[in-house]
């Protein structure tokens, strides 16, 4: 097995090529690729390696076997998704040596070429923040801990100073009354009222005391 990482050419096989009917010599000079008695591509000697030039007119590529599939999808698709206009140009100016004549058939949209082409938009630079103080409370709900005494910890975070406060509670359903306490703290501190309150929609959001005291305040 060969892994080479770093590698920066591809390789050939000399197998498949004599396989598909051709002949492959080796010299002190260089490689040959012959077919027929013709020489169809050849190489220069580097070393230990031979580097492989394509010659007879600019082929780069060889097509050839007992039976050459003609699906111009299924060419599509083993030459690197090619765009199928190309995929033409290639056959009708002899690009790819033995390359068959494709069906007539309209060619269909491939699935995986338009996935290929899309990118996902940059985030946008502006972001809404509130204007005043307290206007927006984020608040969510962390635990248990495995702490048992740690059971959850609480904390609201002011959306226009990015102030925190956290509060250690052992049951959710104690959210509402450490919310009723920080509202009265903060309403008080700053001048203040709380506008909205956003959370991760969590079920201690939605009690019916949490949603009518939210109600009653306008929030």
């Amino acid at each position: 097995m060969l892994h080479v990482p770093t590698i920066t050419k591809n390789l050939v096989l000399v197998g498949q090529i004599v396989d598909q009917g051709m002949e492959v010599r080796f010299t002190h000079l260089g490689c040959f690729i012959e077919e027929e008695g013709r020489v169809i591509a050849q190489g220069r000697r580097d070393g230990r390696m031979f580097i492989l030039n394509s010659i007879d007119g600019g082929t780069v590529m060889f097509a050839k076997g007992q039976k050459v599939e003609s699906d111009i999808d299924l060419w599509h698709k083993r030459i690197g998704h090619i765009n199928y206009q190309r995929l033409q140009d290639l056959q009708l100016k002899q690009v790819v040596f033995r390359l068959p004549k494709f069906s007539g058939r309209k060619a269909q949209i491939c699935e995986a070429s338009q996935l290929g082409k899309q990118h996902r938009l940059p985030f946008p630079n502006e972001c809404n923040r509130s204007r005043n103080k307290i206007d927006l409370i984020h608040s969510d709900v962390w635990g248990p801990a495995q702490n048992v005494s740690l059971g959850g910890s609480r904390y609201f975070i002011d959306d226009y100073t990015r102030h925190m406060w956290v509060y250690l509670i052992e049951r959710k359903s104690e959210v509402f009354d450490y919310f009723w306490d920080l509202k009265g703290f903060v309403e008080t501190e700053t001048g203040q009222k709380i506008k909205c309150l956003r959370s991760d929609g969590g079920k201690e959001y939605f009690s019916g005391q949490f949603s009518s005291y939210l109600q009653k305040m306008g929030i």
